[in-house]
């Protein structure tokens, strides 16, 4: 008994049939349903699948065997999509489907809920010639019809998002990080009149601030209403507080620096908000003063340069959490942010954002994690500010009466010198517009003139490159 025993007791519990087992009093058991082996022009998806043990439900759901580089299995369909392995529930694959009697082809809105999918909807038919797959449904939506054809292209099954965070228009879009000298070399002019009108130039000007993070606009016409028309171009204004637009000038009893004449030392604005904005313009209107020149950081190079050289200071950054505030009888805001922001709050992925602005921190008295950690926050901070603030890093310039400066507010640091209000005047037109409005843009610049946006690119210096001076990123290789 026991050397009949002893097989079945190594066989997993799940693959007995008990029931068959007792009914019949037989120590034998049925013969499992044996894989089929994978007989596809795809190697490396044969090879995986040899890595586990699968059955094959071509045969019982199509009817005749897949497609060549498909596999059909109980719950899920796998491709080999360049060279990559990728599978794909069914039901998830049916929520996907974008087709005419899905997706209204004027709202691009769905005709459907997730909810309404059967969930245990199967293919009947499937189709796949290695850029489009074709799927018939069984067991399809009520109301859908046996005709109804779900079709995916490739870059669908890769990534479905209408701006894929990482594509050279998303949020996680690599850069081209600068410098001074970079930025001397390759800051981007365009005059309003061609960004106005003149759609390449318009383009163009967007592929450069998606790589570069600020461009400027010259041979404006001299109106307070010209900074409104220059960033309406890009998306709606943001609102806030300050208005739709508002003035830089200096005034008595400031509730802001920025209305003052006093040097503004590095920051970003509005970082006590729950979403600060995403851009910001500044158009010079008047500027006859000594002193009041702009200055600029890529606080992306300070903190890759922090990454390279300090690595235990920048993953600290990632981790330290800086309080905001802004605290007046009308308005009251406050915020917190790690001031380096990465892509899934992983140190070794890509930046997403970088928070800094010393003039509107907060008290962090009772944060428990700075209590436990500030020696080593503190290093890691003051390491980070002597980067940003090194000459090598800073690009100045002091803007002339019809020119505008657009950057954006969560990558590049500004600043200003002190100026002489005794002599002469300084006034500053400023407006936002938010981040999603201008990923919007971009992308739909990219839809417009795909060879143009690809083609723009940003030229290091040979020096540079030579002397190892700038990483992939820096080019703004995609």
């Amino acid at each position: 008994m026991s050397r009949v025993l002893r097989p079945l007791v190594r066989l997993p519990w799940r693959s007995i049939p008990l029931r068959p087992f007792l009914a019949r009093r037989s120590y034998s058991t049925p013969s499992m349903e044996q894989a089929q082996e994978p007989k596809t022009d795809y190697p490396a998806l044969d090879k995986a699948i040899k890595k586990i043990s699968y059955t094959d439900y071509a045969q019982r759901y199509l009817g005749k065997p897949a497609p060549e580089g498909v596999r059909v299995v109980k719950s899920r369909l796998t491709l080999m999509i360049d060279g990559e392995i990728k599978g794909y529930n069914y039901m998830l694959l049916r929520d996907a489907c974008k087709c005419k009697l899905c997706v209204d082809e004027h709202s691009k809105q769905r005709k459907f809920r997730t909810t309404d999918i059967p969930p245990v909807i199967r293919p009947r038919d499937v189709k796949w010639d290695g850029k489009e797959l074709q799927i018939k449904w069984s067991s399809d939506i009520e109301g859908w019809g046996p005709d109804h054809v779900s079709k995916y292209d490739e870059a669908i099954l890769q990534e479905s998002r209408a701006n894929p965070p990482k594509s050279n228009t998303g949020k996680l879009r690599r850069r081209f990080l600068w410098d001074n000298e970079l930025m001397e070399d390759n800051q981007h002019w365009v005059s309003y009149e061609d960004y106005m009108n003149d759609e390449k130039a318009f383009i163009k000007a967007m592929r450069f601030l998606s790589l570069m993070g600020i461009i400027f606009v010259k041979d404006i016409p001299d109106s307070r209403e010209m900074v409104e028309k220059i960033a309406t171009r890009m998306g709606p204004l943001r609102n806030t507080f300050y208005g739709p637009t508002w003035d830089v000038r200096s005034v008595p009893q400031a509730k802001n620096v920025a209305y003052t004449n006093v040097s503004l030392g590095f920051h970003m604005d509005l970082m006590y908000m729950n979403e600060p904005p995403g851009f910001q313009l500044l158009h010079c209107l008047e500027n006859s003063c000594d002193g009041g020149e702009s200055l600029f950081v890529d606080s992306f190079r300070a903190a890759h340069l922090l990454r390279y050289k300090f690595p235990e200071a920048f993953e600290a950054l990632t981790k330290l959490h800086l309080n905001y505030e802004y605290n007046h009888k009308e308005h009251v805001y406050n915020n917190s942010w790690p001031v380096l922001e990465m892509d899934h709050a992983d140190s070794k992925e890509r930046i997403f954002r970088v928070n800094y602005s010393p003039p509107f921190q907060a008290p962090m008295v009772l944060d428990d994690d700075v209590h436990a950690n500030w020696t080593e926050y503190r290093r890691a901070l003051a390491t980070f500010e002597s980067i940003i603030e090194r000459n090598k890093l800073v690009f100045q310039l002091k803007l002339n009466p019809g020119e505008c400066v657009i950057f954006e507010n969560r990558r590049v640091l500004h600043a200003r010198n002190k100026f002489n209000t005794e002599q002469g005047k300084r006034w500053l037109a400023g407006a936002y517009v938010d981040e999603d409005a201008l990923l919007s843009t971009f992308r739909t610049s990219r839809y417009a003139n795909p060879n143009l946006w690809h083609r723009t690119r940003v030229q290091p210096p040979r020096k540079a490159a030579a002397e190892g001076q700038a990483t992939a990123e820096d080019y703004g290789i995609e």
